[in-house]
């Protein structure tokens, strides 16, 4: 057989053009290893992201800040934004339709997205996770809590446990003459005194207690404090029993009408937009917000914008009640953000989006989402963060990009400057650390409540408004508790306690 001859330069630029081939080729399998994605001369990669805002005026895709993000990540960005109030029925509206934005944040484990996951509209990422330094760190608890039949398809927006508690006017406190409250009696007091006391002292009847809005968040924690378990709880044979037929369920309840009898909360909180909750309590309505205690930095940064500086906040994470005191626990997250699974997206493109989520972790950019750009939107001292937007400038161009944190492995933003507002707020949190209320059944995927749980849920929250705002009586209640047990309820206990008992076995 003869062979070919071919000269040194020649055979050079044939195996060249081979290798060429090759790498293209193995590049769009998406082969190639995450990070050669990320090289200068690379183009932007484009990804879509559907969250929600709490903000008019969310960033643009002509905000610097989020140029800024592009360019760390090598990304080209489009945000769908949705505002809070109506983020759950647009997610359900987009998850039956099938057409996914690349990335969305989801805001529970419903059936909506049970089901949407069971049917692909969704990747699994736990097998790739250790392919990326931050998002292989992922709290395990955590990520317990948001696997969809042992399956992960979202990274949480971490949050601390301990979140929960009361903000309040402690001017108005001082006015009145109480302390700040120790127990549920306390808070009651200090309630009424901020709507009939004129605790402002304008001589004007012009205020009341405490803003609740249809979020359910308030009345949860308040619930709380009386001994009322979060979702499920465990009885004295050792049995997990849903919380509203628990007794302090119902002990709670009377409290809550009666608050609402005299007038010490808005009476139309039923339908209470959330995004206008701090509204009341800025513009001297109202004297006590129970949420994130995080809400108070934003209450305290609007009230010295409005000139508003001798406005004192105080905050307390939680009063005793008859079982002592008892701080309901987050999840450990705020929602999820998952990667739509749609079958045209290859795998080089998953990885790609979750290069773009690590990369999110780093502290340059965790900086940007949450502080903006240093020198335009703030300016280290010792450091140390200290707001300052500069003049000209816009607060509207970080709007509500803090919702991409997520904060995995931890928060690793510059500090903000040390007021005693925050230190007071990271006290309270960590003394709620020890006090927390979490639902043993959270890491469940229960086939009964994803066939029923809207139902389900529906009943007894329409019917905890309903007795709140006197509409229906307490026999009433438990007839719609008895409609709760007999069209479902009864055998998702059972489901439960299946999974409880199974669980203590392992």
């Amino acid at each position: 057989m003869k062979y070919l001859k071919v000269n040194r330069p020649v055979l050079f630029l044939i195996n060249l053009f081979i290798i060429f081939l090759f790498t293209a080729c193995v590049q769009d399998k998406g082969f190639l290893p995450a990070k050669t994605s990320l090289q200068k001369n690379s183009e932007p990669f484009s990804i879509t992201i559907m969250t929600t805002s709490f903000t008019k005026n969310p960033a643009g895709s002509d905000s610097p800040v989020v140029k800024a993000i592009e360019d760390f990540t090598g990304t080209r960005l489009n945000f769908q934004w949705v505002s809070n109030s109506s983020y759950e029925v647009q997610m359900n509206l987009i998850l039956a339709s099938g057409n996914l934005p690349d990335v969305m944040l989801i805001t529970s484990k419903s059936f909506s997205v049970v089901n949407a996951a069971r049917n692909g509209a969704f990747a699994e990422i736990g097998s790739r996770l250790n392919n990326y330094k931050n998002l292989r760190q992922m709290n395990r608890i955590v990520m317990n809590n948001i696997l969809i039949d042992n399956k992960l398809y979202g990274l949480p927006r971490m949050r601390i446990l301990g979140r929960y508690g009361a903000i309040y006017r402690k001017d108005w406190l001082q006015n009145t003459g109480l302390k700040e409250p120790e127990t549920i009696d306390d808070f009651y007091n200090m309630l009424k005194a901020f709507t009939y006391d004129d605790p402002d002292n304008n001589n004007l009847n012009d205020t009341y207690g405490l803003i609740l809005t249809s979020s359910p968040v308030s009345l949860d924690i308040i619930q709380t404090w009386f001994g009322v378990p979060k979702v499920w709880g465990e009885n004295s044979e050792g049995e997990l029993i849903p919380a509203h037929l628990t007794d302090e369920y119902m002990e709670s309840l009377r409290f809550l009408r009666k608050l609402y009898e005299e007038k010490l909360v808005n009476q139309d909180f039923p339908f209470y937009d959330p995004m206008l909750f701090n509204d009341p309590f800025v513009n001297g309505q109202a004297g006590c917000i129970v949420d994130v205690l995080d809400r108070a930095n934003t209450l305290s940064s609007r009230m010295e914008r409005i000139g508003l500086e001798s406005a004192e906040i105080g905050l307390f994470g939680a009063v005793a009640g008859e079982n002592g005191m008892r701080s309901l626990s987050t999840s450990g997250y705020n929602g999820f953000y998952v990667i739509s699974g749609d079958s045209r997206k290859s795998d080089y493109e998953i990885d790609r989006i979750l290069q773009f989520m690590d990369k999110l972790n780093e502290r340059e950019a965790q900086d940007l989402l949450y502080h903006g750009i240093e020198d335009r939107h703030y300016i280290v001292q010792d450091g140390i963060v200290i707001r300052q937007t500069a003049e000209g400038v816009s607060e509207t161009e970080k709007n509500d990009l803090s919702m991409l944190l997520t904060f995995i492995p931890k928060d690793l933003t510059t500090p903000v400057e040390t007021d005693e507002l925050r230190k007071q707020i990271t006290k309270v949190q960590a003394e709620n650390e020890k006090i927390l209320v979490s639902n043993p059944a959270e890491s469940f995927t229960s086939e009964i409540y994803y066939e029923k749980g809207n139902f389900l849920d529906s009943l007894v929250n329409n019917a905890r408004i309903q007795f709140i705002t006197g509409e229906i009586d307490e026999a009433e209640f438990n007839s719609i508790i008895d409609t709760w047990l007999e069209n479902g309820g009864e055998e998702y206990i059972r489901e439960i306690n299946k999974f409880y008992r199974e669980k203590d076995k392992h």
